[in-house]
């Protein structure tokens, strides 16, 4: 986007617009209680001044909004100085100074997968320019993947990358962030400001989205002049493929942690050789080919994967960093200080990572909950396929018994031939087997995997997809490149078809009866008096039934819900109302509490409108 061009006039007037507006409002509340004296005679003008001497504080916060706005998290994390990582910090001075970026002024390690750089206006000084590493992305990628994404923040506050795109850049930041704060801020005092903010920033960020993004391409292509070409698109990959692998890695983290032993997850992934996952080239192609489907969508700041390679001008068919580095960054810069480090910063998150704990114990007790009321359906009568396939589950993660998983499931396939949830459950255990056993035993607990899947595979439904994924890793790790890149293409096709429909599509009927339909709004009588419309609906991804429930609204309400901030007291009745009725219901309904103005799924029709009894 040039600065001269239309849109790009345009972002310049609304980069100077939100500025502009916030000091000259700010300005004028700071001396409403002088003008006002001057401009009203005798004792209107004293009484008038006092009534507004609270405006300057507010004035003085719009005044200093946008400077006292900190990105999320700001200063979080463990600081880190030069004699506690000097190898780091010779790395950080190196890439600045090729890079001709500012110095920065602090250097902090997160749990993020992630590393970013912020600049920090403020009102009276210079600008404060912060890095962040992510712990995890030191663990994960080598020291040239890092000093290619080191070289790319870098560039975001370099000279070269240009001081308007680095203040567009950051501007979008501070401008997100000043609205967050404020959201916190509720209150009649920060009512107009809170109205100018949700008029200026959601079309500030909007018409701002295309020079983001141009301003990541720029920044991948100082890093490749920087680091090299080679190292630039290597740290794409792998960031892409290691932040899959992570995302894979936390929940078994957290299921095997105890009361007697809560977990560290920075620390354990420290003293970690290598990850579970993925399992082998083949199954990181397949990652890489559905990361490479995904395009740049309207509202994303940064360019979709496939677009950054493509503007690096570089293909993937360089060895895949599929593997964990090793060594890996933080063993190359940190040294002796990587597992400290790591522990400090697990006790720093103690409570994230404990609530992520009692998440990942909620979940297996409500497995144990569902196994018990298997076995005492068991003991009642036969189980369906489905209850069948759920007990295999069961056992194979409650009781770790793969073995009799396998068989169970097994023997399920033989009294209901091609029963899907079956399929490729069974498909996914023999390749985990496989995993474990060596020489002709592997290759058969493959070969049964992939036979598997590909009756799967025909039959219709969201499974498709995975199952088309896997059976491109599964002729790949056979190095039937034919029939890999035959799987991929279907895959590929699959893909963006999905990406392409309309999102509404995700919603089917909900097949009921009438009578079933009548349980249900007797129950939910007391929300369907005070809701403007219900609507019980079947997602198509999973088969679970969805209430989509549009709460009454009015322009009134509105309005003084802008001003004060609060929530409509209508909306917030229909979230009581839903929280006290949805556990009576007979079958598990998941809600969706839609506002006016939101746009209803076409399958809301009048068939699937919820209607009162006496209606």
């Amino acid at each position: 986007m040039a600065r001269g061009s239309l849109s790009g006039l345009k972002l310049s007037a609304r980069l100077w617009l939100g500025d502009a507006a916030l000091a000259g409002a700010g300005v004028a509340l700071c001396t409403a209680p002088a003008w006002l004296y001057a401009a009203l005679p005798g004792v209107l003008g004293v009484a008038a001044a006092a009534l507004a001497l609270p405006l300057p504080f507010a004035g003085w916060a719009m005044l200093r909004l946008p400077f006292a706005a900190r990105p999320p998290g700001a200063e979080d994390g463990i600081r880190l100085q030069a004699e506690d990582a000097p190898a780091l910090f010779r790395e950080i001075e190196q890439v600045r100074a090729r890079l001709g970026a500012p110095t920065l002024d602090a250097v902090y390690v997160n749990g993020e997968f992630n590393a970013s750089i912020r600049q920090h206006r403020r009102l009276l000084g210079r600008t404060r320019n912060v890095l962040w590493l992510g712990q995890p992305l030191l663990e994960m990628l080598s020291a040239e993947s890092c000093r290619a994404i080191l070289a790319h923040e870098c560039a975001h506050i370099a000279g070269s990358h240009g001081r308007y795109a680095s203040r567009v850049y950051f501007a979008r930041l501070q401008w997100q962030e000043a609205a967050r704060q404020l959201e916190r801020r509720k209150g009649l005092s920060t009512g107009p400001l809170r109205l100018f903010m949700n008029w200026h920033v959601p079309r500030f960020l909007a018409a701002s989205l295309d020079f983001a993004r141009e301003c990541e391409y720029e920044a991948d292509a100082q890093s490749a002049q920087a680091c090299g070409a080679d190292a630039a698109v290597n740290a794409l990959l792998a960031v892409s493929l290691q932040g899959r692998a992570l995302r894979e890695y936390w929940p078994d983290v957290y299921a095997q942690a105890s009361d007697a032993q809560p977990p560290c997850p920075h620390a354990r992934l420290a003293g970690e050789a290598e990850l579970a996952y993925p399992r082998d080239e083949a199954e990181a192609q397949a990652w890489l080919h559905q990361a490479l489907c995904l395009p740049t969508a309207d509202d994303d700041t940064h360019p979709s994967l496939s677009d950054r390679l493509a503007a690096l001008h570089a293909a993937t068919a360089s060895p895949l960093p599929w593997r964990r580095a090793s060594p890996n960054a933080a063993e190359a810069w940190l040294a002796d200080q990587r597992l400290p480090l790591a522990r400090a910063l697990d006790e720093s998150q103690r409570d994230a990572i404990e609530q992520g704990a009692r998440e990942a114990q909620n979940e297996r007790d409500e497995a144990i909950a569902g196994h018990h009321e298997l076995l005492r359906k068991q003991r009642l009568r036969a189980l369906s396929a489905d209850e069948r396939a759920r007990m295999a589950w069961y056992a194979d993660t409650l009781t770790d018994d793969a073995d009799g998983a396998a068989a169970m499931l097994e023997q399920n396939l033989q009294d209901h031939p091609g029963h899907l949830p079956t399929l490729c459950q069974l498909a996914a255990l023999q390749l985990r087997r496989a995993a474990h056993k060596t020489g002709d035993e592997t290759a058969r607990l493959e070969a049964s995997a992939e036979a598997l899947w590909r009756q799967a595979v025909d039959q219709p439904g969201p499974h498709r997809l995975p199952c088309l994924r896997l059976l491109t890793a599964a002729a790949l790790r056979r190095s039937n490149a034919g029939q890999a890149q035959a799987w991929r293409v279907e895959a590929d096709k699959l893909e963006r078809q999905l990406q392409t429909e309309d999102v509404h599509a995700r919603y089917q009927p909900h097949g009921l009866g009438e009578s079933e339909l009548r349980k249900l709004a007797d129950t939910l009588d007391p929300l369907l008096r005070v809701a403007t419309g219900v609507w019980l609906l079947r997602e198509a991804g999973n088969g679970h039934l969805a209430l989509l429930v549009l709460a009454q609204d009015s322009a009134w309400a509105r309005a003084i819900g802008k001003l004060t901030g609060e929530q409509s007291y209508l909306r917030r009745d229909c979230e009581m109302l839903l929280a006290r009725l949805l556990p009576r219901l007979r079958q598990p309904v998941e809600p969706v509490l839609m506002e006016a103005g939101d746009p209803l799924p076409s399958q809301c029709t009048q068939a699937c409108l919820l209607h009162r009894a006496s209606a």
